[in-house]
């Protein structure tokens, strides 16, 4: 990223992820782990803050909605194996949010708001049939980094295909001035 406030912005969270990743937190009677409060706030405030159209606030209750029934899912019907199942939900939550958002910056803050409050929905429908242990932070950051690290991939990706296309142009300009 070239040198913005975004790319700022980005710096400061991922130092803050790794700063809260190992802290465990109980509130009430929630086992909460420090960096999924953290991206939860931040993904509140980001919505608040964000003015999107409708169709986006859907996409992200959609998310959240799917994440949750993914892991309920993956409690009552284990039939993939945990390798499958991440995958699973990587590949199709990095082509969902790829079908109905083209801009790197909402495709963020879709991913990790739709993500978090699907966990925190997972989170209280377990707690609510004292399943809490089987929730696991561990998975739920592992879907999200992966997401956004895909992400970042294909937005380095289309920046060397921008530099190569204009490599390509100038050498052709320069080959018409030099015949």
């Amino acid at each position: 990223m070239a040198k913005s406030k975004d790319r700022l912005k980005y710096l400061v969270l991922l130092y803050l992820s790794l700063i809260l990743l190992p802290i465990k937190l109980i509130i009430g009677d929630l086992p909460v782990n420090g960096l999924f409060l953290f991206l939860l706030i931040y993904a509140a405030v980001m919505i608040i803050l964000t003015k999107f159209p409708l169709k986006k606030y859907l996409l992200i209750l959609f998310i959240s909605y799917i994440y949750a029934v993914y892991f309920i899912w993956r409690i009552t019907s284990p039939v993939l194996d945990e390798n499958t199942f991440i995958m699973i939900a990587i590949i199709s939550g990095f082509l969902l949010i790829h079908l109905f958002t083209k801009n790197k910056d909402e495709q963020i803050t879709i991913i990790i708001a739709g993500s978090s409050f699907g966990q925190f929905f997972y989170l209280i429908i377990c707690t609510s049939y004292h399943l809490q242990y089987t929730v696991n932070y561990d998975i739920y950051f592992t879907i999200i980094f992966s997401i956004l690290f895909i992400i970042a991939i294909q937005s380095c990706w289309e920046y060397l295909m921008i530099k190569i296309e204009s490599f390509i142009k100038s050498l052709e300009y320069k080959k018409r001035w030099n015949t």
